[in-house]
């Protein structure tokens, strides 16, 4: 009879966790649904700003942001005209370079 009181107590706790996390979700999906473009925007504009504005190779660039934290599906490099893509999180981001007072940029 206490087992069945205590699993009782911990389903209604973990209903009440549940219901708690889905309203904090709901209140904030603004700013959730924004994270799938940070990891592929960071990569982008801190490669395109380390490679045409610091003008490192892109080996010292790619080991500069390295993370592990979140896989990147893959990058590309336009040299000539100054711009690097990346993709992850199923998005995909580019940077260009402006000059040498703004730097690089992300395009829209």
């Amino acid at each position: 009879m206490k087992v069945r009181k205590l699993l009782g107590f911990i389903g209604k706790a973990l209903g009440v966790v549940l219901v708690l996390v889905a309203i904090v979700v709901a209140w904030n999906w603004s700013q959730l649904s924004a994270f799938p473009d940070l990891p592929s925007s960071y990569e982008a504009k801190e490669l395109c700003s380390c490679l045409f504005v610091e003008g490192r190779d892109q080996e010292h660039c790619e080991g500069f942001i390295r993370q592990d934290v979140v896989p990147i599906e893959g990058r590309s490099y336009d040299m000539s005209g100054k711009t690097v893509t990346v993709r992850a999180l199923w998005t995909e981001n580019r940077a260009h370079y402006v000059s040498p007072r703004v730097g690089c940029v992300l395009d829209p």
